[in-house]
């Protein structure tokens, strides 16, 4: 009797190789698999940028130089794949790739409809910026961007992103912010602001019925401010009948409006998130 031959490492099932790769860690993940043959390469590549959705943020956990250089190459290599079809993006938290490399991301994943941009490393928002031009079908944006750079975000937003329906505007909020939120966004159906600073005005702003689309706020732990600029959602806070007056009139506003679904905050009690 012949003996079965076993079959080749290349042939084995690119799911079973992909199920396999993913209890190794990031770090053997980078430097093993991918050398071994081309099965194995798009194996590796499934593995850490799944079909849909192109989650960057694995580079903040890498340790050296090297990891984030080997991380790089198999990005480039997976964003070059014509048989990838992102639809979501999210980039790293504290790993800022330079200019160049972002615009090229967009460049190349056309068919993003959600971008999950944070700036904890305080990137330039021109990265932001030239970005939009690529990623003009996106109906979804949530970033934490710096107070000097939300303005013009949200300006090329308005003006290039049409089909726009979400947006999450994490950070500092002005009434210039809110001005463009409510002038360029008519069909925004989702505002997240949590975890964010603003004023009572500017709260009282989004919530006035310009909106007429809106079906979801979420301003769970943020900080409002009162004229003097003092938190109105600490427990200690001094006028505490003014605080309830502004309080009753947001609920109001909030269930007077027809298309408004869900309205998530902080203001019956303050969350030990907010202490």
């Amino acid at each position: 009797m012949k003996k079965k031959q076993n079959p080749p490492w290349e042939d084995l099932d690119p799911c079973v190789l992909s199920k396999i790769f993913s209890c190794l860690s990031p770090q053997d993940q980078l430097f093993g698999p991918p050398y071994v043959c081309r099965s194995w390469l798009s194996a590796t590549l499934d593995t850490l940028f799944h079909n849909s959705e192109l989650d960057l943020r694995l580079i903040d956990s890498l340790e050296d130089k090297i990891q984030r250089s080997r991380f790089t190459h198999l990005l480039r290599i997976a964003i070059n794949c014509c048989d990838r079809n992102w639809v979501s993006i999210h980039l790293p938290n504290k790993h800022t790739f330079g200019y160049f490399a972002t615009v090229y991301i967009a460049e190349k994943t056309p068919t993003i409809s959600s971008v999950f941009w944070s700036t904890d490393a305080s990137s330039s928002h021109v990265h932001v910026y030239m970005s939009m031009f690529y990623w003009r079908k996106i109906k979804v944006f949530h970033a934490r961007l710096n107070p000097n750079q939300w303005f013009n975000v949200l300006t090329q937003l308005a003006d290039l992103c049409n089909n726009l329906v979400e947006i999450g505007v994490h950070g500092t909020i002005t009434e210039k912010e809110a001005l463009c939120i409510i002038q360029g966004f008519t069909r925004l159906k989702v505002l997240d602001m949590s975890e964010s600073n603003l004023s009572s005005e500017v709260l009282g702003m989004l919530l006035d019925g310009r909106l007429e689309n809106l079906r979801e706020v979420n301003i769970l732990h943020c900080l409002v401010l009162d004229d003097e600029g003092k938190n109105m959602l600490e427990r200690d806070y001094s006028n505490y009948c003014y605080f309830k007056a502004w309080r009753r009139e947001i609920l109001e506003r909030a269930s007077n409006l027809k298309s408004l679904k869900k309205f998530m905050h902080c203001l019956e009690k303050c969350s030990q998130q907010c202490g």
